[in-house]
């Protein structure tokens, strides 16, 4: 909870910093802009959660594991980059991020959790790589995907995926 409900616009984590903890910066509403040094390798569950004015943030290539809902509500993140160094996403990393349009998977993700990308709304273009074995329960519900494409991960993954099926 460190920085928790705080409302600081930009904050700048120095180089000793090597994770983001849980809550670190839950509910900074005003935090629009965030660089995390190369020297961070986790960002904890619920780190950023409830940030609305998100819009900017950069994942250094250090980064192994996005924890869970660590970017969740962040309503105003449109892009993300995840480095080629991230395993894992998170139960509801990116839950209700609704400005999120794009987002690319690197090939070093084996998992993605269960709501993952829940309710990103405006959440149209995917790329997901073969070494990704794993997707969990309703992790692209309430995407605005193609109806082939999602026929395409229910082919891959399993209908659980999504579970919104009237939307098929």
């Amino acid at each position: 909870y460190a920085f928790a409900h705080c409302s600081l616009s930009n904050i700048a984590i120095p180089d000793s910093v090597t994770d983001i903890g849980d809550y670190a910066f839950e509910y900074c509403c005003s935090l629009s802009n965030m660089v995390i040094p190369n020297s961070v390798t986790s960002i904890g569950d619920y780190a950023f959660y409830g940030c609305r004015s998100l819009s900017n943030i950069v994942i250094p290539d250090s980064v192994t594991k996005i924890g869970d809902y660590a970017f969740s509500v962040c309503s105003s993140l449109s892009k993300i980059a995840i480095p080629d160094s991230v395993t894992d996403i998170g139960d509801y990393a990116f839950e209700y991020c609704s400005s999120l349009s794009n987002i690319v998977i690197p090939n070093s993700v084996t998992s993605i959790g269960a709501y993952a990308f829940y309710g990103c709304s405006s959440l149209s273009n995917i790329v997901i790589p073969d070494s990704v074995t794993t997707i969990g329960y309703g992790a692209f519900s309430g995407c605005s995907l193609s109806y082939d494409f999602k026929q395409e991960l229910i082919s891959r993954f399993g209908k659980e995926i999504f579970n919104d099926l009237w939307y098929l």
